[in-house]
């Protein structure tokens, strides 16, 4: 009952596309997963051509991220900021940004806060050169580097835009050169984004000489250790429903379209079971069909009456 090739290419999917999804949202910027999806796709069949969507060049950025093959260098962080903003009119596309950058928190000009201010633009190119060099030499353990990287990255904001998308795509293809994450890390962080941007000022605070990114680091761990317990559901999921369609192989042809549909919608779905109301729809038979299918997947077992009567009777299916 393990995941066959098609459910592995299938949590790949989902995953790279997460990832895409949840790191713009971070931002406050919308993707449609079923374009980024489509386009994972495509670039998975077509490797090496260029994109002409934007949706392509992103999912392009995200397939090179979580690979991780070769050097990290200053020309593949400008290919993927020319990816991430492919088709889009920006200044200093594709090469470090050329005018300061202060992040505030204020709805009013002459009021804001200042959160952030990143070093000045002419010390980028020099400060990027040594973290590059100082990641290609780091040997700390892989979690602890990426957090780390990503903290870096962010507090240096090389980019005129970006910073944050292209920083975790760093922290992908960090964790590739050992292993490819499989879940979204940007979905963990999209659950507590609060938490995020108070991590990263918190890990940007000065200590005598040096910075003290601890606080970035734990909270990072955090995220990461949320992103694994709900991976292995997941795939637990995926094993549960895989048992089930195993022991129920003869089912018949409409009950199993409605049957699998409801797994797809994953297990808190599974868990309400499903009257003849919304089976009805799923399938699109009259009620009473829908009453007899029922009828006849609770005859062999498949499904279990639940307590409630009438037309409100609720199907439980029969998973250990």
């Amino acid at each position: 009952m393990a995941l066959s090739a098609e459910e592995r290419r299938e949590t790949f999917l989902r995953a790279v596309t997460n990832e895409a999804v949840a790191s713009f949202a971070i931002e406050g910027a919308a993707l449609r997963a079923e374009d980024i999806e489509a386009s994972v796709v495509a670039s998975l069949a077509h490797r090496g051509v260029e994109p002409q969507r934007r949706s392509d060049a992103i999912a392009t950025l995200m397939l090179e991220a979580r690979e991780g093959q070769g050097a990290l260098s200053e020309d593949r962080l400008f290919r993927w900021h020319q990816l991430l903003f492919h088709g889009v009119d920006l200044e200093d596309k594709g090469r470090w940004r050329s005018f300061p950058i202060v992040i505030v928190r204020g709805a009013w000009a002459g009021k804001e806060k200042v959160l952030y201010s990143a070093p000045p633009h002419d010390r980028i190119a020099f400060m990027m050169q040594e973290f590059l060099t100082s990641l290609e030499s780091d040997s700390r353990p892989v979690p602890v580097r990426a957090a780390l990287a990503h903290l870096w990255f962010e507090s240096i904001h090389p980019f005129s835009d970006g910073n944050g998308r292209i920083g975790r795509a760093l922290v992908e293809y960090i964790f590739a050169q050992d292993a490819a994450l499989p879940f979204s890390l940007s979905r963990q962080i999209e659950a507590d984004k609060k938490g995020y941007y108070r991590a990263l000022q918190a890990g940007r605070k000065a200590v005598g000489e040096y910075i003290d990114g601890t606080a970035f680091v734990l909270w990072f761990l955090e995220r990461l250790t949320a992103g694994i317990v709900e991976a292995e559901a997941e795939a637990r999921f995926l094993v549960l429903r895989n048992g089930y369609f195993m022991r129920f192989a003869n089912l018949p042809q409409r009950g199993e379209k409605v049957l699998r549909r409801l797994f797809a919608e994953g297990p808190r779905r599974v868990a309400e079971g499903i009257s003849a109301g919304p089976y009805a729809r799923i399938a699109g038979v009259s009620l009473a069909t829908a009453t007899r299918d029922l009828a006849e997947l609770e005859a062999i077992g498949a499904v279990r009456r639940g307590t409630e009567g009438g037309r409100s009777t609720r199907y439980l299916l029969s998973i250990s």
